[in-house]
């Protein structure tokens, strides 16, 4: 197992005990936070093995080219690093207007 794996599951098991420790949680946000976890490092994990797959439809477009699985695993590092902070944002600013 790389060191990114393990770097990618340690923040997401923190991401977890900070949520389920952490009391209060943005109302809705916390479904987004688990599939932005699970989708962020299934992309870390995977990222060569999804970045290969071509054919299937995406939005409005077909899928004609692989995407190299560098660009799959630093989506994955956005969505496993940013998502949870835009999440505490949103937290701190809707309960310090309350």
């Amino acid at each position: 197992m790389s060191k990114f794996k393990i770097l990618s599951l340690v923040i997401a098991g923190i991401y977890i005990l900070i949520a389920y420790f952490g009391g209060k949680a943005v109302e809705g946000f916390t479904g987004i936070l688990g599939i932005s976890l699970l989708l962020g490092l299934l992309c870390i994990w995977f990222g060569d093995e999804l970045g290969g797959m071509v054919g299937g439809y995406l939005g409005h477009g077909r899928i004609t080219s692989p995407t190299p699985g560098v660009v799959v695993r630093f989506v994955g590092w956005l969505l496993l690093v940013l998502l949870p902070i835009i999440g505490y944002i949103l937290h701190k600013s809707i309960y310090q207007n309350r």
